[in-house]
């Protein structure tokens, strides 16, 4: 995807341009097939990397009798059923599935590694299609007279042995959530720079990094939503000379606050990790969700804007990259003020979301 950030390279001829490149992000999606033996732990890895309860886990022998997508705003998780059974034979499975449609493939398995995976890696390995080799329920590993590390080692090279390539082996638990950053970071890296954007604001974070990248990729979703919700202008600003589209902007923050996972009882029910300060912002993440409080927060830093006078100097520094330059001062400056405060309030969700985050990984609790 083209560039959509404030640098020198990337600059909006029309706001027909920035209507396009949003919709372009917009009906972007990440689609990850999983597959596997039956009872690997499947659908935990799917509620894990989405960091919601949207798939049934079972103890029965086998629960995938059908293509089974999960869907949380673009990120797409489908289990798959058994490659090459009975009810699903190899020579009509990837049609019927649809499986080159998939960005990227997770192979999950718990115990032995089957033949089954490595005849289905091998067709999509034909296919160059990505594969990230996942052995779950690694809190569960044991044998007498082994270390951990032994046994890491020994089921890798087994898979390595029977895919016959020099894979790497993701050793997860999702009961502790060991190993899933690790995870999470490699379905990153092997996506696509605009599918790297709507995977890091959709997947749950592990670690502080991959907040960092949720953030930054919310500064970007941010500047296209400000620069249309400025455009559209169909919503005074009272007390200030600005007009916005509060509802694209009410969406901007809505998406901010769930890309960070914070919703009302998860900020409730972290409280009293924070300091008075900390009290404050969470206070304000919830208070700024409906448009009566979002046109109070843009009167608040549209004040504190011109009292710094720093459009005049924000204007001065990115001159032309603003999009709405050639519709008016007033459509420039409502472009600043939605920016900033779409700004502010990522800071502030990133901000309570690392705080609890880091209680989570220092303190030990799931």
């Amino acid at each position: 995807m083209g560039g959509f950030f404030l640098d020198d390279n990337n600059i909006y001829e029309s706001i027909d341009a920035i209507k396009e490149e949003l919709e372009k992000l917009n009906q972007t999606q990440v689609r990850i097939a999983l597959f596997g033996q039956p009872g690997s732990g499947k659908s935990s890895l799917i509620n894990a990397l989405i960091g919601e309860d949207v798939a049934r886990v079972s103890q029965e022998t086998d629960t995938t009798i059908s293509e089974d997508p999960y869907k949380w705003e673009d990120l797409i998780l489908t289990d798959l059923p058994g490659y090459g059974t009975k009810n699903f034979p190899a020579e009509s499975f990837f049609e019927r599935f649809d499986v080159l449609s998939y960005d990227i493939f997770i192979c999950v398995f718990s115990g032995k590694f089957k033949q089954e995976d490595t005849e289905f890696f091998r067709r999509l390995h034909k296919e160059n299609k990505k594969c990230i080799f996942v052995r779950n329920s690694v809190d569960s590993m044991f044998e007498k007279g082994k270390t951990i590390e032994q046994l890491k080692e020994s089921v890798t090279n087994d898979v390595r042995e029977q895919v016959g390539k020099n894979v790497k082996v993701y050793f997860t638990s999702c009961r502790t959530e060991e190993g899933l950053d690790d995870l999470t970071q490699a379905i990153y890296e092997n996506l696509s720079s605009v599918k790297q954007i709507k995977f890091s604001l959709d997947a749950k974070a592990y670690s502080e990094d991959f907040l960092e990248k949720k953030k930054k990729s919310c500064y970007k979703f941010i500047y296209l939503g400000s620069s249309l919700a400025a455009a559209n202008g169909i919503n005074p600003i009272p007390l200030v000379d600005i007009t916005v589209d509060l509802s694209i902007l009410k969406g901007i923050f809505d998406r901010i606050r769930k890309s960070f996972g914070l919703s009302k009882e998860i900020i409730e029910d972290n409280k009293p990790l924070y300091n008075e300060r900390l009290l404050s912002i969470a206070n304000n993440v919830l208070k700024y969700s409906t448009k009566t409080a979002i046109t109070k927060l843009l009167q608040k830093v549209a004040k504190d804007q011109l009292e710094k006078q720093a459009v005049k100097t924000t204007l001065k520094q990115i001159g032309k990259r603003i999009p709405l330059i050639g519709q008016g001062i007033s459509a420039t400056t409502s472009f600043i003020v939605t920016f900033a405060a779409s700004k502010n309030y990522c800071n502030d969700c990133a901000e309570i979301a690392t705080t609890i985050l880091k209680d989570k990984l220092y303190s030990g609790t799931n």
